[in-house]
């Protein structure tokens, strides 16, 4: 007598796929209708499978990693009008300035709950793609695609994007490495000259959106 196919598992939704790679294990987590793909160690994904653990997506992610005491989430932001403040001598102002979309990536201790680290570059459309070029953003405190945290208030909470996004424009940047764009302008003189702007051209290419994308950053 020949098996018959199991009807009840041809009619359940896929909630999640694993790949093995050569050099990486990716979870695929199909429960908010899309996929959404996760770079995991071995230990993650043990935890994973034999217990109820789930990684929880949100708006701007693209990928998270973890590792022995640490986290790194790739995150986008949308472009738009930023309100940039600006120590410069013993005064703060306040600069508004049209920013590009905004790929960050973001390295947070887990247990103290802090932002330590800060990556961030800009890109053109909507979607971060493997073609996309990253460029400099025209930011202080910013040397290539590193940010200069200081003091910063670093402290996370559940909604990590939002967390980031303070970090980086919710405190002063200071009057150091202040030198901005191709021309290398002051960053008080390159908002000026610029009406508030920044036009790609006047920015310097550093990378490829394939560079961050796979998790592998240079």
């Amino acid at each position: 007598m020949s098996k018959q196919p199991n009807s009840t598992v041809q009619m359940q939704k896929q909630l999640y796929g694993i790949g093995i790679f050569e050099a990486e294990i990716v979870l695929s987590d199909f429960t908010n209708g899309s996929e959404r793909r996760f770079v995991v160690t071995p230990d993650q994904l043990m935890g994973f499978i034999h217990s109820d653990i789930t990684l929880q997506s949100f708006p701007g992610l693209i990928w998270m990693k973890a590792g022995a005491g640490s986290e790194k989430y790739l995150l986008t932001l949308p472009a738009g009008q930023r309100t940039i403040l600006y120590r410069r001598k013993k005064n703060v102002i306040t600069k508004r300035l049209q920013l590009p979309a905004i790929a960050i990536e973001a390295g947070i201790e887990p247990v103290e709950k802090q932002v330590r680290t800060i990556r961030m570059w800009g890109f053109a459309g909507r979607q971060l793609k493997p073609d996309s070029i990253l460029y400099e953003l025209p930011l202080p405190n910013l040397g290539g695609s590193h940010l200069c945290l200081g003091s910063t208030e670093r402290a996370v909470d559940r909604d990590i994007l939002g967390a980031v996004e303070r970090t980086i424009f919710d405190t002063p940047f200071n009057h150091h490495n202040h030198l901005v764009g191709r021309e290398k302008l002051p960053f008080h003189d390159y908002v000026k000259k610029y009406a508030g702007r920044c036009p790609f051209h006047t920015l310097t290419k550093i990378g490829h959106g394939r560079d961050i994308l796979g998790g592998h950053l240079r």
